[in-house]
């Protein structure tokens, strides 16, 4: 294992007389990637970096799967494998924007943005699926934002089950489903489980683990016994509907899961969602809707309260008086919830009417 601490090459360094190495990217369990100019081409790549016991055959079945995935718009382009000094270098188209959690670190990200994120991961692996592939690292690490589509990157460790060929023997732990942390395989409901923990993990704006995964390992028993997504737990701004889909997709027993990518990304096709609501700040939440600013704020105070506010005017229906302020944030969480698909918003129009 490489000490992810300690760069592999350094800026300025050219590889193999084709790539110049501009800048580090990032580190994972299982390489570095690096910003680099494709000499020979003139172009700009992503170039990953990982350390192998047989770098030839790991550069095979790269170059196997990236056949087999070329051409898909939500999957991340692999342009070339080779090996040098031991290690398997994977060139890939560079995607300007980023991972969804390099977002997640850095901003407040809508519910909305998180659901059209991952159905269109979930067609890529809809395509992976289809060719016997199952990606085994879904994670918002490995769903790049390219400008107007996600895509999901990162093959590295993916497997066909079938025949039992893969790359490395490690996959993601933290987002196993509980078959695969009990030894009974990879499917691919195993990365239905994982994209539906990723999901979690976005609406919930949960860029890092956090307490949940400590180092007394005590959070493996939760990955074994399906209970990762009990410690999670979904926010309370997430709509209801959308907490019921999350409960298919990570159901630890997997004969209650969604039975595929498909089946998934139509539940979140079902949901209709109308308001953008982003937390501006841990008091006020606004959104754009209908060509109107509507804001829904927490007044603090001896009598805490919640005002919701359309173009600056206040809506009396949304607007209460609580006893303590606990029960005020909740409640406006609660009016997030309830005002971000299109079947809740229609109550809204007739309270509004009436």
């Amino acid at each position: 294992m490489h000490d992810p601490t300690k760069l592999l090459v350094q800026p300025g360094e050219v590889i193999l007389n084709k790539y110049q190495v501009l800048s580090f990217l990032g580190a994972g369990r299982y390489g570095q990637v690096f910003q680099v100019r494709n000499r020979n081409l003139g172009k700009i790549s992503a170039l990953k970096i990982v350390v192998v016991d047989d770098p030839d055959r790991h550069k095979a079945v790269v170059e196997a799967q990236a056949q087999s995935l070329c051409g898909h718009d939500h999957v991340v382009e692999i342009r070339t494998a080779d090996v040098f000094d031991g290690s398997v270098l994977i060139e890939m188209e560079f995607i300007e924007g980023g991972s969804l959690g390099d977002r997640l670190a850095r901003e407040f990200v809508p519910v909305m943005d998180c659901v059209s994120y991952l159905k269109q991961v979930l067609y890529a692996l809809e395509h992976a699926h289809a060719r016997g592939i199952v990606h085994r690292d879904i994670k918002p690490g490995n769903i790049m934002l390219a400008p107007n589509r996600a895509k999901l990157s990162d093959f590295g460790t993916a497997m066909h089950p079938s025949s039992g060929v893969k790359v490395i023997d490690e996959f993601y732990l933290p987002h196993a489903s509980p078959e695969t942390a009990n030894g009974d395989g990879f499917s691919a409901l195993s990365d239905v489980f994982a994209a539906g923990l990723t999901l979690m993990r976005s609406v919930n704006n949960m860029a890092a683990w956090g307490h949940i995964i400590t180092d007394d390992g005590a959070w493996q028993d939760h990955v074994v016994n399906g209970t990762i997504p009990d410690l999670v737990g979904v926010s309370e701004h997430v709509p209801p509907a959308l907490k019921r889909v999350l409960r298919t997709a990570c159901a630890p027993d997997r004969a209650q899961r969604f039975q595929s990518a498909m089946a998934f990304r139509q539940a979140l096709e079902r949901l209709t969602i109308v308001r953008r609501w982003t937390r501006l700040t841990l008091d006020e939440w606004g959104c754009e809707h209908g060509g109107r600013d509507e804001a829904v704020r927490y007044l603090g105070g001896p009598k805490p309260r919640i005002e919701y506010l359309v173009n600056g005017r206040r809506k009396q229906e949304f607007c209460k008086v609580h006893a303590t302020e606990r029960d005020a944030r909740r409640d406006l969480e609660r009016i997030v919830a309830q005002t971000t698909l299109a079947s809740t918003s229609k109550k809204v129009r007739t309270s509004r009417a009436a």
